[in-house]
């Protein structure tokens, strides 16, 4: 499902995996536990950005919490047996 959606983050991928990680229980023995904190960790790494006057700044927190929310309702219905755990059947459209 997620390889049929386009998204504009470069490293929109990286999200993907992780939360396919996430997913099949890799976040195991960490503080993260649910998908707030996942969405907490996320925020600190400051991975994903948006391209605004020729500029790579930070989504703010409200955006990449509906970003990760978005993603997450589809790899939530996604077959964990079918999965490319890396993220990369992702189309990034930049």
């Amino acid at each position: 499902m997620l390889a049929s959606r386009k998204y504009y983050g470069a490293n929109t991928h990286l999200l993907v995996g992780a939360l396919r990680c996430f997913k099949l229980g890799g976040f195991e023995g960490t503080e993260v536990h649910t998908i707030s904190d996942f969405i907490e960790w996320w925020d600190s790494t400051g991975k994903i950005r948006k391209h605004v006057k020729g500029k790579h700044i930070p989504l703010k927190t409200s955006s990449l919490r509906t970003e990760i929310e978005s993603i997450w309702a589809v790899i939530q219905k996604e077959d964990t047996e079918h999965i490319d755990p890396y993220g990369y059947d992702v189309k990034i459209n930049q």
